[in-house]
């Protein structure tokens, strides 16, 4: 059984953690969640981000088809958006395809990418934004512009010295609250 602190110095200790983590919030308190700056990506974490970087253009020009062969293995590939789970190609295609017909001017970025290469396998965090005009008749005037962003994960494969896409997973970012709410 271990020596019970003194009463006086346990009341000590607890004040001194309690006002460390109050210092650790206050410090945080107005801050941002961006990374440091890191260094220029080289070799295969630079080759993971540019098929990142192709998956986005694929989706800027609203093109389906062209994500197709960024994908490592149809019947393996699986995308998780929010909640919502496509556990294949054909799923992540039959889900995005309605969608994307009513698209117009979309425009997917995808930023401060970070990926961990181990041998044939990577995966990145990355951030993203879509902006897009939506056609429909459900909104006044026919269209509606709908702006988000939030944060994804993809993991990736190399075969035959090429990275393809497994798995994504992206999640939308609440809107940004304003004032003293702001974190």
């Amino acid at each position: 059984m271990s020596p019970r602190l003194p009463a006086a110095r346990r009341i000590a200790a607890l004040l001194a953690t309690s006002l460390l983590l109050a210092s650790a919030a206050g410090a945080h308190e107005g801050k941002t969640h961006a990374s440091p700056a890191s260094a220029p990506l080289a070799g295969s974490a630079l080759a993971v981000a540019e098929v990142l970087a192709q998956y986005a253009t694929a989706l800027t020009a609203n093109d389906l088809e062209a994500v197709r062969p960024l994908i490592a293995d149809e019947r393996a590939f699986s995308y998780f958006e929010g909640s919502h789970v496509d556990s294949s190609w054909q799923d992540y295609h039959d889900h995005l395809a309605p969608e994307m017909a009513l698209f117009e001017q979309p425009t997917y970025r995808i930023s401060n990418v970070r990926p961990y290469v181990v041998g044939d396998l990577a995966y990145a965090t990355y951030t993203w934004t879509f902006d897009v005009t939506v056609r429909s008749a459900e909104f006044e005037g026919g269209r509606h512009r709908v702006s988000m962003t939030g944060t994804g994960t993809a993991v990736l494969s190399q075969t035959a010295g090429q990275w393809r896409i497994r798995h994504l997973h992206t999640s939308t970012a609440p809107a940004r609250r304003s004032g003293a709410a702001a974190h």
